[in-house]
């Protein structure tokens, strides 16, 4: 019972982090998370392939630490 709320929170905290890192909204991906759950992980994923392809396009550096 204890696991589905637990897994939640890990997703949300996730999406937060990789997020931050790879240069996106964070809070705002971390608020579609909370509502959303694990659900919301192939849409990020391809968001996040979009947006460093945008950036590459752009000739921006992509900070990678």
């Amino acid at each position: 019972m204890l696991v589905f709320p637990v897994v939640w929170l890990m997703v949300v905290v996730g999406v937060y982090i990789a997020a931050l890192r790879n240069g996106m909204r964070a809070l705002q991906w971390a608020i579609a998370a909370f509502f959303t759950g694990p659900l919301l992980l192939p849409l990020f994923n391809s968001y996040k392939r979009l947006a460093i392809q945008r950036a590459r396009a752009k000739n921006d550096t992509i900070f990678r630490p």
